[in-house]
Order: C-alpha cells, then structure tokens, then sequence
C-alpha cells in the first residue's frame, strides 16, 4: 500500500502502518509453517516478516512526526491537529480566518 508523503495526513500512515502489520502476522506464521516442514528455508517468509515490522514501525514514526509538525518531507498536513489539515479554517491573504474578514476592517 502506498501513500504520497506530500499531501498524505496521519490517519493514511496509520491506515497503512496497520496494513503491514496485517502482513506480518501472514509471513510470521508461513514462517512457522515452512521451519516446522522445511527447517531453513523459514528464513525467507522470517526475512519478509522483519522487513514487514521495519515498514509498519517506519509508517507509524511518519504519522507522529506529521503530528508534531516535525515531517521531513513538505504536506499542508504538517503540525496539523491529528495530522489532517481539511478541518482547519480556510485561511485568506491577510492571516485572518475567511469568517472574521468583515472583522478585520
């Protein structure tokens, strides 16, 4: 699964931190499996269930950094509340909210 890092919000890491999860739990049992039948050939499905772990642990770092306004990479959705940017206010040219321009004069 993936996601584009520039305009991405936490819950889409979250959501793909949970997918990898997901596969670590099917490539830790074919390990399992393959050890208990193959001995160690298991070293395969392990392999892919450590790197599964890496990019589940990687998503979930990204979703917090995007949280705390700390992301690397530019997103509208950096330091956010939740990491997701559509329920911020609409801002305008003059830094004031679109509901309190007529405030501003």
């Amino acid at each position: 699964m993936n996601v584009d890092a520039r305009t991405a919000t936490a819950a889409d890491f979250d959501a793909v931190a949970q997918s990898w999860a997901n596969r670590t739990w099917f490539w830790g049992i074919a390990a399992a499996i393959v050890g208990f039948l193959a001995g160690w050939f298991a070293l395969i499905p392990g392999g892919l269930a450590a790197l599964c772990i890496i990019k589940s642990v990687s998503s979930t770092l990204m979703a917090g950094k995007l949280r705390a306004g700390t992301y690397p990479i530019p997103n509208p959705n950096n330091g956010a509340p939740d990491g997701d940017a559509r329920n911020l206010p609409a801002r305008s040219s003059t830094g004031f909210d679109k509901s309190d321009e007529s405030k501003a004069t």
